[in-house]
């Protein structure tokens, strides 16, 4: 019992820091490391966790018009953020889904 118990939280752990959420995926598949780090960097620099608890308060009021606007603002503001910190004129189109996907995951919003 207890060694089967030891195998199940072993592979629990495993499993939990071998996952990878599935904004990093397409990071990792379709999207150069620059890209992927600078989303992670401008999410921290641009105060993503306060973004969420905003937009969870928006949601919970009632207010989802409002909780959307500040989702697609928070998008915005990162791609922009990822656009300079990449050394990019203008955002490269490979940019926005990955963002897009970053930011809805930290959201925990359903992608539509």
């Amino acid at each position: 019992m207890r060694t089967g118990l030891l195998v199940v939280a072993a592979t629990g752990l495993f499993c939990g820091l071998t996952a990878t959420p599935g904004y990093e995926r397409p990071a990792r598949e379709n999207v150069s490391d620059p890209i992927a780090l600078a989303t992670q960097e401008c999410w921290r620099t641009l105060k993503g966790k306060a973004q969420v608890e905003w937009y969870e308060h928006l949601r919970k009021i009632d207010e989802t018009a409002r909780a959307a606007a500040v989702m697609t603002s928070t998008v915005t503001s990162v791609v922009r953020c990822v656009t300079d910190a990449t050394g990019s004129q203008e955002p490269d189109p490979s940019i926005w889904p990955i963002v897009d996907a970053f930011v809805k995951q930290r959201f925990r919003a359903s992608e539509t």
